[in-house]
């Protein structure tokens, strides 16, 4: 969950903010996973001999805790059942808004582990809480939830004052993958912050709406998209790949980064136009590293993919030779 927030827009060096947000952006995912993983690590590995998990009393009692690691143990407690009574679902509640950001995400969870029909009210009146923290936690946990009510209700709140909590509303929007919110996260493509234009990719390309297609290459080929907001718009289009987005496509081979050239290869893979076979040809000299192989490797499995699709559209008896 980002805490981030809109700071002064006319001090400081412009160039250091543009380095700085995508790495700011990029520490807080991976401390978020890191954490993650230690802390299941650690949980397995103590409690594999250990004592039982507790009650639902001691449970609230550990929420209530000066020391974080009771208070984010507490919260896990709680999620383990289901039909939590109304004190235990008003701790997590508090909890929502600790100072701690892991226990903030661990009462998100066992919330939303809870019956629907009882947490869903806590959790609507949350996104309204004055305590951005809370509205934040309130969203990640109707995400986690998802449903029809759930990204409705989050849909209410696309243009929370805070930015921290607008992002969080996206990528909750993201895991409700319901493509009827598009007319919620396409204003976040302009958003001034660029974790929330970033967060609203990142759902819009989830929902699987078309309609979303066009904001997605217009905003890919705005000047001056930060880096991680290039690689989630990109990544979009790739999941939504429309014929009328085959020009942003296409400058984005040329990207300076191999993740964007590499999800633009992807997307051009399912345009079969002429434009696309001789601009993937031409990416399959391009050594961009990716995550796994390189750019030129996604090329190539761009074309393989549009020789395939022509094959199947050939008439019978026939082939298609793709140039």
């Amino acid at each position: 969950m980002s805490d981030s927030s809109t700071g002064p827009r006319a001090t400081g060096d412009a160039t250091s903010r543009r380095i700085s947000q995508p790495v700011q952006g990029l520490r807080a995912v991976l401390t978020r996973l890191v954490y993650r993983v230690r802390r299941k690590v650690t949980y397995w590995s103590e409690r594999r001999s250990g004592p039982p998990a507790p009650g639902e009393p001691a449970a609230i009692g550990w929420l209530r805790s000066d020391e974080p690691r009771c208070r984010w143990e507490g919260a896990e407690a709680l999620a383990r059942n289901s039909q939590r009574s109304s004190e235990a679902i008003a701790a997590l509640a508090v909890a929502m808004a600790d100072a701690e950001p892991f226990v903030r995400w661990q009462a998100a969870e066992a919330l939303a582990a809870q019956q629907a029909n009882r947490v869903f009210p806590v959790l609507r009146g949350a996104l309204a809480d004055s305590e951005r923290l809370r509205r934040q936690s309130a969203a990640e946990a109707l995400g986690l939830m998802g449903g029809e009510a759930a990204a409705l209700t989050l849909s209410e709140h696309g243009a929370d004052p805070d930015s921290g909590v607008r992002a969080e509303v996206a990528r909750a929007l993201g895991m409700c993958g319901d493509p009827t919110c598009v007319s919620v996260l396409i204003p976040m493509l302009a958003d001034e912050s660029s974790d929330v234009r970033r967060a609203g990719a990142g759902a819009l390309g989830r929902g699987g709406n078309l309609s979303a297609a066009a904001p997605l290459a217009a905003a890919l080929a705005q000047p001056g998209q930060q880096l991680l907001v290039r690689r989630a718009l990109a990544a979009a289009l790739a999941r939504l790949p429309h014929p009328d987005v085959q020009p942003a496509l296409l400058a984005a081979l040329g990207d300076p980064d191999p993740q964007v050239r590499g999800y633009a290869a992807q997307a051009l893979g399912q345009i079969d136009t002429e434009a696309s076979h001789a601009a993937l040809l031409a990416a399959k000299q391009d050594t961009g590293k990716l995550l796994e192989g390189t750019v030129a490797d996604r090329a190539k499995a761009a074309l393989a993919m549009l020789e395939r699709r022509g094959r199947r559209a050939a008439p019978s008896g026939g082939t298609t030779e793709v140039h």
